[in-house]
């Protein structure tokens, strides 16, 4: 298996998505696949990233692909290399562990991942925040929320037990991680399923394939057949991450171009198509220690809705400076 089959580059057609995610999980069961991706990666040079013989490499989990489309990522990779004067590769992962491992591995430079992802990428491999998303009129924090239908659904929280129940994937705060703790604290038994994201979460109750779904507040608008059934908890709002070693005049360049991105209409729409992003803000640890540490209190009894053979990493060290 070559490192880079984890990753599609923009402007590719993969096939096989399902096969790969199957043959990577697979791996992971076996403990290689950290391995495989680290064997790949002898040979970068620091000082050359960002030439066109070694692109620096922008990756975007799966949350943060737009829907149906490729062009708002490639308007970002034009409009990177315009405003760095580097040569970029856009990438998007299959998964959150090939996205972590990529960061790990020295194969992606930067990323736009989920709190969690960034959290567990953080432990493993030091990788360090960069920048804060911003959504709407600069906001930092969202809302995690259960969502039913308004006719015929749960009336209230109780009203959940034993019906089947959509979470995003264990890598998202607010489409399993503070849901799953709120059932567990208000011991309630649901029908677990793990929908892949927030998107298949909410069609999965749109379409009667799910009697509840765990999501951002955000995802009701639009749907008035749609409520609130309860608020599990307020999340910080994703980081735009750097691996450790990229070097900071590189870094600097690109935190300073996303900065500018949204001053544009092409810009502001392109960031728009990236999971509702609005804009960026400058970064502070708080908010992504004391999540951290939530999790980690939280343990593996959290998880405890999983079914079983899913493949995932969790923290278990304290957030270090």
């Amino acid at each position: 298996l070559k490192s880079g089959a984890v990753f599609s580059e923009i402007g590719e057609v993969t096939e096989g998505g399902n096969m790969k995610k199957t043959f990577i999980g697979r791996l992971m069961a076996a403990g290689i696949v950290s391995g495989l991706v680290l064997a790949g990666c002898a040979g970068r040079k620091e000082a050359t990233v960002g030439t066109p013989g070694n692109p620096l490499v922008v990756a975007f989990s799966p949350e943060h692909v737009p829907s149906g489309t490729r062009e708002p990522l490639l308007f970002i990779k034009n409009y990177l290399s315009e405003r760095t004067g580097m040569t970029v590769e856009v990438k998007t992962a299959v998964s959150a562990l090939d996205l972590i491992d990529r960061l790990g591995s020295d194969k992606a430079d930067v990323a736009f991942m989920t709190t969690e992802e960034y959290l567990v990428a953080r432990e493993q491999y030091r990788v360090e925040a960069a920048l804060q998303v911003t959504r709407r009129a600069g906001e930092t924090k969202y809302d995690a929320v259960i969502l039913a239908k308004a006719a015929g659904g749960p009336k209230d929280a109780a009203g959940l037990a034993g019906r089947k129940f959509a979470f995003a994937d264990p890598y998202s705060i607010s489409g399993y991680f503070l849901p799953s703790a709120f059932l567990k604290n208000a011991k309630i038994k649901v029908q677990p399923v793990i929908a892949g994201s927030h998107k298949a979460a909410l069609a999965a109750l749109l379409s009667a394939n799910a009697d509840a779904a765990a999501t951002y507040a955000d995802a009701v608008k639009g749907h008035p057949e749609l409520r609130v059934l309860a608020v599990t908890g307020t999340a910080p709002n994703e980081p735009v991450v750097v691996r450790r070693s990229l070097l900071l005049e590189k870094r600097q360049a690109v935190a300073a171009a996303l900065v500018a991105l949204p001053g544009t209409p092409e810009g502001k729409k392109a960031l728009g198509a990236i999971a509702d992003i609005s804009g960026f803000a400058p970064v502070s640890e708080a908010p992504y220690k004391a999540m951290h540490e939530k999790i980690l209190a939280a343990g593996s009894s959290v998880y405890d809705l999983l079914p079983e053979g899913w493949q995932m990493r969790q923290l278990d060290q304290p957030y270090m400076p």
